[in-house]
């Protein structure tokens, strides 16, 4: 019985090996929080889970120092839709199979404040900031940015998108 209790306590605490702990509040950079990019409002309402391995992780945290850049460069504050998501989420939000997103190296996003979208990707542009590539989204009103771990891989390509 005491074998038995002890293979079941030991197989408890290796089922969470590879994850990242959960980490609500936790900042990950100046103006960005943890559940700012795991967030899922799809994902919590299938009750999906939305948490990143340690190499995902660790891209999130580098993607958060390039969009502190990007809020410093808008001057405005970012409100985020959407950052990570897991092969699940991105499934049922009807992603790519290869977004950037499944990395958490793409973030979509809307500005806070009297500045509009527009403004805030010309800002962008002017700024000559490497990126890989942004989507402007008219109709829906979000800003898709995505990043590559390498910057001299970025080809900063721009589309718009009005459907």
């Amino acid at each position: 019985m005491k074998k038995i209790i002890c293979v079941i306590l030991l197989a408890i605490s290796f089922v969470g090996c590879g994850k990242v702990k959960r980490r609500s509040g936790y900042k990950i950079s100046r103006n960005f929080t943890f559940c700012e990019a795991t967030y899922s409002r799809r994902g919590k309402f299938f009750h999906l889970n939305n948490y990143p391995n340690k190499r995902e992780y660790k891209n999130i945290i580098y993607i958060a120092r390039r969009m502190e850049d990007i809020r410093r460069i808008v001057g405005e504050e970012i409100q985020v839709n959407s950052w990570y998501r897991s092969g699940n989420i991105n499934r049922l939000v009807g992603g790519s199979r290869h977004s950037a997103h499944r990395k958490g190296l793409a973030v979509d996003f809307t500005v806070r404040g009297r500045g509009s979208l527009n403004r805030a990707l010309v800002q962008i542009k002017r700024s000559g900031y490497s990126f890989d590539q942004i989507y402007y989204h008219s109709k829906t009103n979000y800003i898709h940015i995505s990043f590559k771990l390498n910057r001299r891989q970025e080809r900063k390509k721009i589309y718009y998108k009005r459907k």
